[in-house]
């Protein structure tokens, strides 16, 4: 990971520490962008079906129709048009910041451009679906919008010169105009849920609600801003002249000062290139320092001779790049996995969850079921005994480290031994227990904020084996007051506070024959260890 990334990452990390404070680090809205911005898009269909049911299709009725629902003395219409309204601009916001968050984290390599890409036409619908829906209301702002938009569309040459006078006659407009609109209104957001199926193909256990508390009170806002700040019309449309005055929307209409700003063809070329820039991120080459920094990461590969198709590997990845298929090995088990290789992130969730990735086998050279070439179990399990084996201070705690966040190898010392794995759920929970029986007193586990994992379920599947809610677990035996998880992220000061508080606490735990605080054999740990 480039340096400028790691600086955007812990940028990320101290605003969303900010909401933190607010909100409990799951249901922190900075960390549902995406799936708060469906909400808000579902939100904005259902009340816009329910509206074009009370919706006047036609020059005469169109203005007439909003002014109903405006002015309706249940304040059921009032509701409607806020929903419907605010919804659909907090999709735009929401949407534009996801796009924001995700580029800056650097969400847009490797495996993830599939949904990057995907992603990018969903910005251009939402706008068109958007822009229409102002016209529907034909007042004095959809009037001033349509001839803005046409005067923009005409810098092309694919479009006539008597485009806008097209509106600014009453002859010149007809209801087919409002049919037109309609259609695109209603089919648009169609084809943006479809877009919405198309972008999340390629990850799996897809967060598409926000958290149920968050649901509610995200709607409860929405009820009560439309409720207190209604959405009105402007005065009726008169095509014979354009308003002095408009009150703009911000999130769609912005267009149309732009083209003051810059012109009709200034805003093409800068719309063009922003969209091609933003499509070709994915293709950017990185720069010849980074790679030669950065180890070439390989997709899992697996091992038939200890897969035993238990499809563990296919549960926890998060990216969908492990499938379960025929075996082809002429063993009594009827599947194996396999591993979709341009799917794959390399980050060794799949590892983690394997029964076979256990150090206590006897088997000196031992191999998991599914591995990481550069980072296979044996490396791991030679590094972890070399590690614990050359502490020589007091309280030895073992680190395990996510590789997504800051490099924490400065923090090995006489008394703190480092390993880095690429993800935090890489480490089976075997490997725990395996460090305290050679001799570690204490574990930390290290990874990215809480509901944040640079993996997506790294966080979810640590803590769910830590718990025991998810195979492989921590055996109920281990002693889980050894035992340390913080999500620091990039946070130094909050991984050195868990450091510091487990080796306080084992000052105060007296040594017992599970967790022995003198250095043993790896022969005598698998000859010890109960499977």
């Amino acid at each position: 990971m480039s340096e400028l990334l790691r600086t955007l990452r812990t940028g990320d990390e101290n605003l969303t520490g900010t909401f933190d404070r607010a909100f409990a680090p799951a249901h922190n809205p900075w960390r549902h962008l995406g799936s708060l911005a469906f909400l808000c898009l579902v939100i904005s269909v259902v009340s816009g079906i329910i509206a074009f049911a009370l919706y006047d299709t036609s020059v005469a009725g169109a203005y007439e129709s909003g002014r109903r629902l405006q002015l309706d003395p249940l304040l059921m219409g009032r509701l409607l048009r806020g929903l419907h309204r605010y919804t659909a601009d907090a999709f735009m916001f929401l949407t534009l910041l996801h796009l924001l968050r995700e580029g800056l984290r650097g969400h847009y390599r490797g495996i993830r451009w599939f949904s990057w890409i995907t992603g990018i036409p969903l910005i251009w619908l939402l706008w068109i679906a958007g822009i229409t829906g102002f016209w529907l209301l034909w007042d004095e702002r959809a009037l001033y919008s349509v001839n803005a938009t046409a005067e923009w569309l005409q810098a092309l040459p694919l479009f006539s010169d008597l485009l806008t006078r097209n509106f600014l006659t009453a002859t010149s407009l007809t209801d087919r105009f409002f049919s037109l609109v309609v259609f695109m209104h209603i089919g648009i957001p169609l084809f943006l849920l479809a877009g919405v199926w198309i972008h999340i193909q390629r990850v799996s256990n897809v967060r598409i609600w926000p958290p149920k508390t968050l649901t509610i009170g995200t709607i409860a806002m929405f009820t009560i801003l439309a409720l207190l700040v209604p959405t009105e019309s402007m005065g009726p449309a008169n095509t014979g002249r354009l308003p002095t005055h408009i009150d703009l929307d911000w999130f769609y209409l912005l267009l149309h000062p732009a083209v003051d700003w810059l012109s009709a063809v200034g805003v093409w070329w800068l719309v063009a290139i922003t969209t091609a820039l933003l499509t070709a991120l994915p293709f950017f080459p990185k720069r010849a320092q980074q790679r030669s920094t950065e180890p070439p990461s390989q997709a899992a590969v697996v091992d038939l001779s200890n897969c035993n198709g238990c499809s563990r590997c296919v549960a926890d990845c998060p990216f969908g790049a492990v499938v379960m298929v025929p075996r082809t090995d002429g063993l009594h088990h009827q599947q194996q996995a396999s591993v979709i290789a341009d799917m794959c992130a390399a980050c060794g969730i799949c590892v983690g969850s394997c029964p076979s990735s256990t150090p206590f086998r006897r088997i000196e050279d031992i191999v998991s079921g599914i591995e990481l070439p550069h980072k296979p179990v044996v490396d791991m399990r030679k590094q972890l005994q070399q590690k614990v084996g050359a502490l020589t201070g007091t309280s030895k705690i073992m680190l395990f480290s996510c590789g997504q966040t800051a490099d924490w190898q400065s923090l090995a010392d006489a008394s703190t031994a480092v390993l880095t794995l690429e993800c935090a759920a890489m480490l089976p929970p075997s490997f725990i227990e395996y460090a305290l029986r050679l001799g570690a007193e204490g574990v930390v586990i290290a990874g990215c904020r809480e509901s944040d994992c640079e993996f997506r379920l790294g966080d979810r599947w640590v803590q769910d084996r830590m718990t025991g809610e998810r195979e492989p677990r921590l055996r109920a035996a281990a002693p889980r007051d050894r035992i340390a998880v913080v999500w620091a992220g990039n946070q130094r000061d909050m991984l050195l506070r868990t450091v510091a508080e487990l080796r306080h606490s084992l000052t105060l735990i007296a040594p017992s024959e599970d967790s022995p605080t003198i250095q043993a054999s790896p022969a005598q740990l698998h000859e010890s260890h109960d499977d």
